[in-house]
């Protein structure tokens, strides 16, 4: 008996879910921040051989804090686009096989531009965990993802996190965003706030009982702190965008979300044109370059704001996910509309 998986219930058309954008958005951010000081390297110890005070604060609060986050949301988008991948493609999994073969080709050649980055280790994933897990028969594909996902994520905090906790996340993001679980909670904030209490409580408690060297040198520390601030951070996000903040959050990071490969990509150029013309940052403030770094980043983010939303406004999809697009669906294709549901994965290093 095939197991192919046929569209669900869940499959009805659905309206974007902007929520996710704004999240994408705002996880770029911190992905800048953390890419650029190591492009443009920038010092981590001062004259006495201590850590710089940017540098620990980088290193507590932004690197390994949005990766996370990308993760999280790439397995959602992906669970997403399988409720309508049936419907879309005779042959859905060659379709998105041929999406992260794309997205291995873009990440062998960004490589080359910004060696270590994570659109190769996130193709990689994608072919080796994603897809085997659509072979799941349907009524169990949530539990089981789940359950895998979460085994997966707890060895990759105590392997120390970075690209060992790719596996994990992408599985519980396939799952939650394939059983629509994520609408469920993004409905009722009471459990966001639950979620978030929990992960805050997490949070205070790592940095209560360990120190700075201590998280640094027991990296399973600093992952499983980066995991529960991550979350932190997404909540925060969340039950902002049910105040009247909501617009000026959609406003800045719906555009960067919705076009972040394209703009992920194009940081990386943006940066290595601002080494190019600006070889030595340390010179411009007392903090090693941090201050520096911090402007430069915020002149990138306010550059790709206003250009996303001029694109968008124009052709409704960024250059890179609109090949991408083509790609995994064939000529056909059409531009994105608000209610299509793919995701972008942009990556921190």
């Amino acid at each position: 008996m095939s197991t192919q998986m046929t569209p669900s219930p869940h499959a009805a058309p659905r309206r974007r879910i902007v929520a996710l954008d704004v999240v994408r958005g705002f996880a770029l951010c911190g992905i800048l921040l953390v890419n650029l000081p190591p492009m443009i390297r920038l010092g981590a110890l001062d004259a006495q051989g201590d850590p710089l005070a940017f540098f620990r604060f980088y290193e507590d609060f932004v690197q390994n804090r949005f990766f996370p986050i990308f993760s999280f949301l790439f397995g959602i988008g992906f669970g997403l686009m399988w409720l309508s991948a049936s419907a879309r493609s005779p042959r859905p999994r060659l379709a998105l096989l041929r999406r992260f073969l794309f997205l291995a080709v873009i990440g062998i050649l960004h490589q080359l531009l910004q060696p270590g980055e994570a659109l190769l280790p996130y193709a990689l994933a994608g072919i080796v965990v994603l897809l085997p897990a659509t072979w799941i028969p349907e009524r169990l594909l949530a539990p089981i993802a789940s359950v895998i996902g979460a085994v997966l994520l707890a060895f990759g905090v105590l392997s120390g996190g970075g690209p060992a906790l790719i596996p994990g996340l992408f599985l519980l993001g396939f799952a939650i965003g394939w059983s629509g679980f994520v609408r469920s909670v993004l409905d009722h904030p009471g459990r966001l706030a639950l979620v978030g209490g929990g992960a805050l409580a997490v949070s205070v408690i790592g940095f209560a009982t360990t120190d700075y060297l201590t998280r640094q040198i027991n990296q399973w520390i600093n992952a499983g702190l980066g995991i529960a601030m991550a979350l932190v951070y997404v909540v925060v996000i969340l039950l902002l965008l049910r105040t009247p903040v909501k617009k000026p959050l959609q406003a800045v990071f719906s555009p960067l979300g919705r076009m972040a490969l394209s703009n992920y990509v194009g940081a990386t150029i943006l940066i290595i044109a601002v080494k190019l013309f600006l070889p030595d940052l340390s010179r411009f403030d007392s903090h090693g370059g941090y201050v520096a770094a911090l402007v430069v980043c915020l002149g990138i983010l306010a550059l790709q704001v206003v250009v996303s939303r001029l694109w968008l406004h124009r052709f409704g999809q960024g250059p890179l996910e609109k090949l991408w697009r083509r790609v995994t669906w064939g000529p056909a294709a059409r531009a994105t509309h608000p209610s299509t549901r793919e995701s972008s994965p942009a990556i921190e290093r």
